[in-house]
């Protein structure tokens, strides 16, 4: 298994390095996964994936949609379970999660335990609960951070007032990220 997730990670490096850009090769793509709550969180992450298609090229970009919700029918479940698995980048877009549904906690340790340490970013969105010191907001956290280092995943965090605001400053970060991977 070790010697499988070294070739594995060595054939995305190879990939990645051989041009340094996605847009100049067009054997590579940048899978892109969106996972969302609602219509809002859905476009706010969105506009995380039009961020990276406008530096990458749109034909560059390779992107899933998995909206929360959905993940209890087993077909949903299980194909997000494998994109999310070998997805580059990783947009998870919450409004006011105080906590999400058990099926999502299952959802993720299943394809945490398929990623392999394959490198990758989690990109999250998050709007927070209104009281400033809500033990929801610091469990929210407190979770993607984790989940996002026990992964091996560069871990970005943009926290709105309201989804939808723009997150341009992210853009600086995540292709600095890219560039370097």
């Amino acid at each position: 298994m070790l010697r499988m997730q070294k070739t594995l990670l060595a054939g995305r490096n190879a990939a990645a390095n051989e041009t340094r850009s996605a847009w100049m090769n067009a054997r590579y793509a940048l899978n892109v996964a969106l996972v969302y709550q609602d219509a809002l969180t859905r476009q706010w992450a969105g506009q995380a994936r039009d961020l990276m298609a406008a530096a990458v090229g749109l034909d560059a970009v390779r992107c899933s949609e998995w909206k929360i919700d959905d993940l209890i029918e087993p077909g949903a479940y299980w194909q997000g379970v494998a994109a999310l698995a070998h997805a580059d980048v990783i947009v998870v877009s919450l409004q006011e999660a105080e906590r999400l549904p058990a099926v999502f906690y299952l959802w993720v340790n299943l394809w945490l335990q398929e990623r392999c340490g394959l490198p990758g970013a989690l990109v999250a969105l998050v709007v927070p609960p209104e009281e400033p010191n809500s033990p929801a907001k610091h469990e929210t956290h407190s979770y993607l951070s984790a989940l996002a280092s026990q992964s091996r995943l560069e871990f970005f965090l943009r926290e709105c007032t309201q989804p939808g605001e723009p997150i341009h400053n992210l853009k600086a970060d995540i292709m600095h990220w890219a560039l370097a991977a």
